[in-house]
């Protein structure tokens, strides 16, 4: 009986259940994260990304995105908000806490990187709005290789010397 009623409430936090045993699984036997078969598993991350998104984007049509195009301004805001919030927090967090050199230039560039596979998957497991959040990322994708290193160079820049031209350049490979 309680057990029944236990499985019942957790069918509804698989994923969060799944999420936390990887990550305890991982801290426990991190040798088991690395490789199997002699194949590294890094080498898989890019085609899992691939895949999560290719999976995500065949649950899109094109009314999803007709709904985004005709109210801009909730992309324009997003974007906005993410190149100011996300690194002013970075830096603030850096700040607070007593981050120096890296560890603080590491807060700040987490912030100030653009949004990617993570967020749209968040939406779509919360149910909101996918097509918007990977609109989203489009938009903050295509200008980050400008705003990430002038960010960088604003707040990191009081921690360590940032090269804003070389960083461009290194994010416009990685964009293109």
């Amino acid at each position: 009986m309680y057990m029944e009623k236990f499985v019942r409430m957790l069918r509804g936090q698989a994923f969060g259940v799944a999420i936390i045993s990887c990550a305890v699984a991982s801290f426990l036997f991190p040798a088991a994260f690395t490789s199997w078969g002699g194949v590294k598993l890094t080498s898989l991350v890019v085609p899992a990304v691939q895949l999560i998104m290719f999976g995500m984007g065949t649950t899109l049509t094109l009314g999803d995105f007709v709904r985004v195009a005709k109210c801009p301004w909730a992309v324009a805001i997003g974007v906005f908000l993410q190149f100011l919030v996300m690194p002013f927090a970075g830096f603030a967090i850096a700040r607070l806490m007593g981050f120096s050199g890296e560890l603080a230039v590491g807060c700040v560039l987490i912030g100030s990187v653009a949004g990617g596979t993570a967020s749209n998957v968040i939406a779509y497991l919360a149910k909101a709005n996918v097509a918007l959040s990977v609109t989203m990322t489009c938009c903050s994708t295509l200008i980050s290789p400008f705003l990430t290193p002038l960010l960088m160079k604003t707040l990191a820049g009081q921690f360590v010397e940032i090269d804003v031209v070389k960083m461009m350049i290194e994010i416009l490979k990685v964009v293109l």
